[in-house]
């Protein structure tokens, strides 16, 4: 599994970036075709719920909340879909 961009160090994150201004626009076109999509999605929550939840990812090792909020989202699905069928 590829490290996530944020998770780079300094130096890594440079590269990367320099790696991606060096492609061609065909290759480029390419690899952003077998990119992740995602459907944006929003709602609020409290600010209180937040604070909880950025302690919580703080304390798992998560660099944000959402992704592990977004992982959280996907195993309850999993679970549901399995129970229901």
């Amino acid at each position: 599994m590829k490290k996530q961009f944020s998770k780079l160090s300094k130096t890594e994150q440079e590269q990367v970036e320099l790696a991606y201004h060096r492609m061609k626009p065909g290759d480029f076109d390419e690899q952003m075709s077998r990119a992740k999509t995602h459907t944006p999605a929003s709602f609020r929550l409290p600010a209180r719920l937040v604070k909880k939840l950025q302690k919580v990812a703080k304390s798992s090792g998560e660099t944000e909340y959402q992704g592990m909020v977004r992982k959280w989202i996907e195993e309850r699905l999993k679970q549901e879909i399995s129970a229901a069928g």
